[in-house]
């Protein structure tokens, strides 16, 4: 009887030194960098919004790598409020990358969820002051796993940006060409070209233009060299003129011929100088992708799906492998509210490749391949208004 109680008590002794050595086993979680994650971009001081730029980039937001102190795939998820605590908030998208743009759509819902407007009659309650500025905040969360409960997850600081909504005023008449001309212009330089004409309609001004930093100003005349308008002519009537541009002076000194500097990453910009609103804003342009499955990547974004990259201004071109089947173009990667379908190119004017048919008279109106199944250079030209293949 002894015995078996002596062995009962060693094996009793086993299991309880076994629980306790499992209790203080050291438990391998995850952990993040006590840094967080930060916003690198450089955001505007204001960000002018209207209805007529709802499909442009507002700002594409930049951020650093998260750690979590393992290697495996991160999501990011880039969140907006009118709410600084973030009580409420909205997705604006998730990724694996270390970028996301937000559209000026985007932040105009925002706009209206702040009570503002772009009605020059309307005030802020209580005050004679315009109802169409205010303030939007952004943070980023990054986590692992499913995003479900106990996610290991952590979250930027929060940032503030300001917006801006153009108000509308009554139409203005028609204005004159400007054309401009300068070393920020990279595609034209010093020169009188065609392709340095701002064409204007309704007492809006327009180009779209490979910027650089470098001077540039705008003229009356083509060819006369003292009819130029620049900065400060802007600035003394008034104008509201995007961050990315400031007077030349501030990067030479010696500068005494009134001109533009574009200050920004050098790359495709609209510029569009509104005579009504006295506003000049910069727009980036960016890339088209080729989504669908007649194309790489399949009905997702992907590390396979095709790129067509903007070249030279409003022409875009890709190599790209093509079989019988039906895709579309979208404008941002990752969203898939600014489709470029079959139905958006035919409305405005193109000529398309006749290897390409509209596959279906819905909501999608794909294009379908009808071609023989290989590799081309697909160019989408929006100057001459044509879908070519070769």
């Amino acid at each position: 009887m002894k015995n078996i109680v002596y062995k009962l008590l060693i094996v009793l002794t086993v299991i309880g030194l076994s629980a306790c050595d499992d209790n203080e086993a050291p438990v391998f979680i995850a952990a993040p960098s006590g840094e967080g994650i930060t916003f690198t971009n450089t955001f505007a001081s204001e960000y002018l919004l209207s209805e007529a730029t709802e499909d442009n980039i507002a700002d594409r937001f930049i951020w650093g790598e998260a750690d979590f102190g393992t290697e495996t795939n991160i999501t990011y998820e880039l969140q907006g409020s009118i709410d600084p605590t973030f009580a409420a908030f909205e997705q604006i998208g998730s990724t694996s990358e270390n970028n996301l743009p937000v559209l000026v759509s985007q932040l105009l819902s925002f706009a209206e969820q702040l009570g503002l407007d772009d009605d020059p009659a309307t005030t802020q309650p209580d005050s004679d002051l315009p109802n169409n500025t205010g303030q939007v905040y952004f943070r980023l969360r990054a986590y692992l796993g499913s995003g479900a409960a106990n996610t290991e997850e952590i979250f930027s600081d929060i940032q503030s940006i300001n917006i801006h909504w153009i108000e509308t005023v009554a139409v203005g008449g028609s204005c004159d060409s400007l054309f401009a001309v300068g070393a920020g212009l990279a595609d034209l330089g010093w020169n009188f070209t065609n392709e340095g004409e701002v064409l204007c309609e309704n007492d809006i001004l327009q180009i779209k233009a490979r910027f650089t930093n470098d001077k540039f100003r705008l003229f009356t005349e083509f060819g006369v060299w003292d009819t130029s308008y620049g900065f400060n002519y802007y600035t003394d009537e008034g104008y509201t003129i995007d961050a990315l541009l400031v007077d030349s002076n501030v990067y030479d000194a010696g500068d005494g011929d009134d001109n533009f500097w574009f200050d920004g990453d050098a790359g495709i910009y609209t510029m569009v100088i509104d005579n009504v609103n006295k506003t000049i804003v910069l727009t980036p342009s960016g890339s088209l992708w080729a989504v669908g499955g007649a194309v790489p990547g399949g009905w997702a974004f992907n590390d396979d799906t095709v790129e067509l990259v903007e070249a030279t201004p409003d022409v875009w071109s890709a190599s790209i492998t093509l079989s019988n089947e039906i895709f579309r173009f979208f404008q941002t990667f990752n969203v898939w509210d600014t489709n470029n379908n079959y139905t958006y190119y035919e409305d405005e004017g193109f000529t398309i490749d006749s290897n390409f048919e509209i596959n279906a008279d819905d909501g999608d109106a794909n294009f379908r391949f009808i071609g023989a199944p290989g590799t081309y250079t697909l160019t989408i030209n929006a100057v001459d208004k044509t879908i070519t293949l070769e």
